[in-house]
Parts: structure tokens; sequence; C-alpha cells
């Protein structure tokens, strides 16, 4: 699927549990998925725990939630960990960790600005 960005940062439309699509920062570094407060709310996501996120500000707290599906150009996963955090900064709605990513053998080609998912 196609990649928008730079090669510094790379973004994808991704779908949450069926019914919002957003624009997300595909980040092979974290450990889970981020979504911004806004979008926690909109699906109605009830926190089930905390999580330790190592930040550059330090180690903060996040509440924890789980997405039913996610889904990035076709490839879903099920019942996908995320952290809800402030942040993600406009106009991203999150982030795409390996909670996502490592339901799927996956690679990112920059020259081509695509991503595979299998």
């Amino acid at each position: 699927m196609p990649l928008d960005g730079t090669g510094g940062a790379w973004r994808v439309r991704a779908t949450l549990d069926g019914s919002m699509t957003g624009l997300f920062l595909v980040d092979t570094g974290a450990s889970l998925c981020v979504l911004s407060p806004a979008v926690a709310r909109r699906l109605s996501l009830a926190p089930g725990g905390k999580a330790q996120l190592q930040t550059a500000n330090g180690i903060v707290t996040a509440p924890l939630v789980r997405l039913r599906t996610v889904d990035v150009g076709g490839n879903r996963a099920r019942d996908v960990l995320a952290v809800v955090h402030a942040a993600v900064p406009p106009p991203l709605d999150g982030i795409i960790g390996l909670s996502f990513l490592d339901n799927f053998t996956y690679s990112v080609d920059p020259r081509r600005h695509t991503l595979r998912l299998r």
C-alpha cells in the first residue's frame, strides 16, 4: 500500500473498529499503537488498564485500550492493544506500532513509498 511522507515519517490511512478512518504514523520502533484522546472518545473506548511508556521526556503512564480491528490497506488485525496519549501531533490520529505490525511480515520500501504487509 502507498505511504505518504518523505522517509523521515511515513503515514498511512487506517480504519479502527470498522467505523473510523484516520491518518496514522507508521512507527516500527513503537511497541504499541497509540491513539489520540479524541479518537479514543470517538470510538468510546474504555481503558482496560495502564501502560508505562518510555518517551523522549521520560516514563509516562497512559490508559491501555483494546481495538476490535485495525485495517491498513485491507490487511486486518484483530484484538490490537493501543495506548491513549496526547502526544500525537495533528493532523495525525495516532501511531501504527508493533501491536498491529507484528501480526504480519512487513517491510517498508522507501524508494517506492510503499508498506508491504503479508
